[in-house]
Parts: structure tokens; sequence; C-alpha cells
């Protein structure tokens, strides 16, 4: 045996790591798999100005990502993007959303949509918190 440490791994790597473990979980856990979408807010030129990033499982959506441009933000946007990310999440059966966001990010944006934080990580980046929040559907 051999032990071999990289800060550069390539995604051939990475993803045979994944598929073991996903093949794994699956022989413990009947239907075990992911699903992925994503909206996005293009503008007359076609540059994304918004969009959202989803994954399904297990009965949960998880917000990967939300970002909008800073020339659009107030405008709603983003509150829109999230209804619709949850409004399909409900559509595919999940009864629970989840995602994390920095203290310095959308804290309130979320709680204002009904997420709680759940856990935190203080001192991210020495200043910073990470905090992870979750909502109930259905």
């Amino acid at each position: 045996m051999k032990l071999i440490y990289t800060d550069r791994p390539n995604k051939k790597d990475r993803k045979y790591l994944d598929d073991k473990l996903m093949g794994f979980n699956g022989d413990i856990i009947k239907g075990y798999c992911f699903n992925n979408f994503l909206y996005k807010m293009i503008d007359e030129s076609g540059l994304i100005i918004a969009g959202i990033d989803c994954i399904i499982g297990g009965g949960w959506v998880e917000i990967i990502s939300l970002w909008v441009s800073k020339d659009n933000r107030k405008k709603r946007i983003g509150e829109g993007l999230l209804f619709e990310a949850e409004r399909t999440a409900k559509k595919k059966d999940c009864h629970s959303a989840y995602l994390y966001t920095y203290s310095f990010q959308a804290p309130a944006f979320y709680e204002k949509h009904g997420y709680s934080i759940f856990g935190i990580l203080e001192n991210y980046y020495k200043k910073h918190s990470k905090l992870y929040m979750k909502k109930r559907l259905v």
C-alpha cells in the first residue's frame, strides 16, 4: 500500500471515490439517488443575471447556491427563484429544504422565508460564521 497526497485532485479520482460511496449507500438505502435541477434568469443578451442550483435526495432539497447579480438585487428575483425551487422540490416529494449561508451573506433573507438555523461553524475564516439552515416544505 502507498498513501498519496494531492492538493489538486483530478475529476476522475473524485468521481471514482464518490461513485464508490454512492454504491455503498445504495446497497443500504433502497432508492438512494440524487437529482440536480437549476433555474436561471437571463437578460436580453443571454447573460445569466441570477440563478439557483439545487439537488434532491432522501426527501430533501439542498439549495447549493442562490446568486443574483449586483445590479439586479433588491428586485425580489432571489425570492422568486427560491419559491420556484421549493415548488419544484414539493412536486418531487421533498418534505424539507436545507442550505448553508455565511454570516455576511443572506441569513436574514432565508429566515424571512421560513428557514431556521440548525448548526453554526464559528470562526470561519477567523471572523465569519457558516450557518446551516433548514425549512419544512409541507
